[in-house]
């Protein structure tokens, strides 16, 4: 595939994933908001709640693109809101390691729940034919992905459901 068509492809996928979340990117997003979450809170905790494990401050910092005062910053703010808990490593007293409590973890797992109802609700929407070529193509995509890259879960064929 030449970089022309990878473009395109770029715009098409970017107006897919646009169409798929049109209706539940106000919808997620209402609770942060009504918490008073910044951005660069909000991508902590979906990068905790991806991550599936503790992480440093450091790591987090890192992760996310953040220095370490902002990262610790919307750290802070996310503990005296119980939605993370802060510990020393164990390993390195001067680090800190951050995890989701469960009040974080819920809130996570309601907001991927909502995005998951949504992206039902669009594939339920589609034709047949297409919501089967569709899966097909997606499916060879996230074969192609390195394990790193993927979200957590494996997508190999036998693992993915198909909705009906």
């Amino acid at each position: 595939m030449d970089s022309t068509a990878k473009a395109d492809l770029g715009a098409v996928f970017d107006e897919f994933v646009g169409a798929v979340h049109k209706r539940c990117d106000s919808e997620v997003l209402d609770a942060f908001v009504d918490m008073d979450l910044t951005l660069t809170q909000v991508r902590v905790v979906f990068t905790l709640a991806t991550q599936g494990t503790d992480l440093s401050v450091g790591d987090l910092a890192e992760y996310l693109g953040l220095s370490l005062a902002t990262a610790g910053r919307a750290v802070d703010r996310l503990v005296a809101l119980d939605m993370v808990d802060r510990r020393e490593d164990p390993d390195d007293r001067r680090s800190k390691r951050v995890s989701l409590t469960p009040r974080g973890r819920e809130l996570a797992d309601t907001q991927r729940a909502i995005m998951r109802d949504q992206v039902a609700e669009f594939s339920r929407a589609l034709p047949p034919d297409v919501a089967s070529a569709l899966r097909e193509a997606m499916i060879a995509a996230l074969e192609s992905i390195p394990e790193d890259r993927r979200a957590g879960t494996t997508c190999a064929r036998n693992h993915v459901r198909s909705t009906s």
